[in-house]
């Protein structure tokens, strides 16, 4: 056989293979990004650990927007200011590290990294390390897992008023843990509930425009949750008010967001039971002779989603969620009298079933 038939030859064995190697790649890489993804779904959750051996801290991880991305918060035990962190992991390295951007609230600038080794996901605690924004400073990070359904004894808040201005009335609460006594200060402080500091209230309310007043309720204290909501009272073309409810957690001082409580798989069941229970509220709408043949078929076409879920309440009988009305040629007269909301609620009966099972809301059950 002459050279060129040799090379030939050998040309046609090399692409004939090339095929079932690509395919093999394929699968592999598949693969890894299937176990990334379980692991991902596995580390999401409550931890405190520490950094560097010395520096104690909390961290929440919650699922992201796409299966390879997490989100998340933590603090510093010491200071109690929340820092919010985005992760990723790359399905091209081997040794499958989540990797951790911090920023503040208030700025997008990276303010330190985390990298968190994914082999200890299903685990009860992590290792990773920590790197400040410059790279000059790397210290080790462990986390132990905490918080859950788990019913802390006797831990309820003790919540006394202050008051600002003799027009603003908030909250000021406290646990036994100061760590969580610092958070709960500032998610619950003036600036957070009015978007304003004193300075600033104060103009506005020389001016009578804006910000008027603001005061709060307590929906429920007990079993380490705490359901609190804040009312503000507004001038501008018209008087105006808004509320936000705060459902937190007192053994860790987060924020529970139900849509990162919830089983994915049994999320469509449980859209489905909102849905019904939705379809029943707007349903006694169908009649009233104020609402046009428009209003009717917006208001019956109400459709219930996660959404529907950002804004509800803890009480003594079941989670109350605050639906918003939305929908073309919405008048603000009718907003008005539909209070802009429909409140469905779910008891802990119906709840059960969709709840994960370290969620710190089956505490209710």
């Amino acid at each position: 056989m002459s050279s060129y038939a040799r090379a030939a030859t050998t040309l046609l064995t090399v692409l004939s293979c090339y095929p079932a190697a690509q395919a093999q790649n394929t699968d592999t890489w598949s693969q890894l990004r299937t176990e990334q993804v379980a692991k991902l779904q596995a580390i999401t959750g409550t931890y405190e650990g520490q950094i560097g051996g010395k520096y104690a801290i909390r961290l929440q991880l919650n699922p992201g927007p796409a299966d390879t991305v997490v989100t998340g918060t933590y603090y510093y035990l010491s200071k109690g200011q929340p820092l919010v962190l985005s992760g990723f992991t790359r399905a091209s390295i081997p040794t499958q590290e989540l990797e951790l951007r911090e920023n503040t609230a208030a700025d997008a600038a990276a303010t330190g990294w985390f990298t968190i080794g994914l082999s200890n996901a299903n685990e009860p605690h992590l290792l990773g390390q920590w790197y400040n924004a410059s790279g000059t400073t790397l210290l080790p990070v462990k986390l132990w897992r905490i918080g859950g359904a788990t019913r802390p004894s006797g831990l309820v808040a003790h919540i006394t008023p202050k008051t600002y201005l003799n027009s603003f009335r908030v909250p000021v609460v406290t646990v036994p843990d100061a760590g969580v006594s610092r958070l709960l200060t500032h998610w619950l402080s003036l600036q957070n509930l009015t978007n304003d500091d004193v300075a600033g209230l104060r103009e506005q309310l020389q001016e009578h425009s804006g910000t008027q007043s603001s005061d709060y309720s307590v929906n429920y204290n007990a079993r380490g949750l705490l359901s609190l909501t804040a009312l503000t009272e507004g001038v501008g073309a018209s008087v105006w008010y808004d509320s936000k409810t705060y459902n937190l957690d007192l053994v860790t001082g987060f924020p529970i967001v139900l849509a990162d409580e919830l089983k994915p798989e049994l999320l469509p069941q449980f859209l489905a039971l909102g849905q019904r229970k939705l379809a029943v509220k707007t349903k006694e709408y169908e009649q009233d002779d104020f609402l046009s043949a428009e209003d009717k078929a917006g208001v019956l076409g109400q459709e219930f989603s996660l959404g529907s879920t950002d804004e509800y309440t803890i009480s003594t009988n079941g989670l109350v969620f605050d639906h918003p009305v939305s929908y073309d040629g919405l008048s603000n007269f009718v907003w008005k009298v539909l209070t802009g909301n429909f409140q469905i609620t779910l008891t802990y009966a119906e709840l059960k079933p969709f709840l994960k099972p370290n969620s710190p809301l089956r505490r209710l059950l």
